[in-house]
């Protein structure tokens, strides 16, 4: 199914993540005329199950554990993926792979920007080995019944938690960076004025543990602004880092997607022209990964 924006505009294939034009009258086309446009986009994650099936959720959960069964990953140093790796795929596959390396059974877990997530990446959160201590947290309500998969759900800012310093032992941020301070209000959010990424991930520092860790996914490439998102680049992401370094150890990941061999490893100048929607895979083209090891010294 589509989704189209308009009559004689452009419209975007999530069945097979090409653009194309139809009329409006099309089979399986939705009439979105009178909903705005960051309202549509931001309920994609979560309505992307009945607009294309469970095709899409089922191949990105079997391409992350093929390649977290394929290589013996010495993560956050090292992390190989098999080719080809979800080829036409978005960065999901490479993002739930990244959670799953980082966690362990009895981690204190805070999941950032949970309420909208895709049926893939609750379904990694499901098979998580026990004992699953994991909270949620964001502006918005959950989309899903989240007691089945959270010990915790709250609604609240990133950018000011409420939550004691040091109670996390791990924290995941994924593909949720990229949306503080932009217009989140497809999304049902409020209240978030004056948000920033570097508060958050200021935020996000303070309630992990001395020796704790925190992941974070963004798509990145050369800068672009979507409204709703930024894709970030060499400049913005470096900035963001600087004032986190001498408070962690800070490793770099960066992963490209290719028409034919799908997602791998990749440097950073290798996407300083990478676009968002360049490999037309219903998803980032591009997407950097950083985790923050607290050093046990905390100011």
């Amino acid at each position: 199914m589509d989704i189209n924006i308009g009559q004689g505009v452009p419209t975007y294939s999530l069945s097979n993540a090409w653009f194309e034009t139809r009329p409006k009258d099309s089979p399986g086309m939705v009439d979105i005329d009178h909903m705005g446009l960051v309202e549509v986009v931001a309920r994609i994650p979560a309505l992307l199950e009945n607009l294309v099936g469970d095709d899409l959720q089922r191949s990105i959960t079997r391409e992350y554990h093929r390649a977290l069964r394929s290589y013996g990953h010495s993560f956050p140093a090292a992390v190989s993926l098999p080719r080809p790796c979800g080829e036409r795929l978005p960065e999901r596959v490479v993002e739930l792979l990244l959670a799953r390396l980082s966690y362990w059974p009895g981690a204190l877990v805070l999941d950032v920007g949970h309420a909208n997530s895709m049926t893939c990446h609750r379904d990694m959160v499901r098979s998580l080995p026990a004992p699953r201590k994991i909270t949620g947290i964001d502006m918005a309500e959950p989309v899903f019944d989240a007691s089945q998969l959270y010990a915790e759900s709250v609604r609240r800012d990133i950018c000011d938690t409420g939550f004691a310093d040091e109670t996390f032992d791990l924290v995941w941020c994924i593909s949720s960076l990229e949306h503080i301070g932009m217009d989140n209000s497809g999304y049902g959010e409020s209240g978030s004025d004056g948000a920033t990424a570097e508060g958050a991930l200021a935020e996000m520092l303070r309630i992990t543990r001395a020796g704790g860790s925190i992941l974070v996914t963004v798509p990145y490439g050369k800068r672009e602004n979507h409204g709703w998102f930024r894709n970030f680049d060499l400049e913005s992401l470096q900035d963001l880092l600087e004032a986190v370094r001498p408070l962690g150890a800070v490793h770099e990941l960066y992963f490209a997607h290719s028409r034919g061999g799908g997602w791998g490893r990749t440097d950073a100048e290798e996407l300083k022209t990478t676009g968002y929607l360049d490999e037309g895979n219903a998803g980032a083209a591009g997407l950097a990964a950083v985790v923050i090891e607290k050093y046990a010294a905390w100011p």
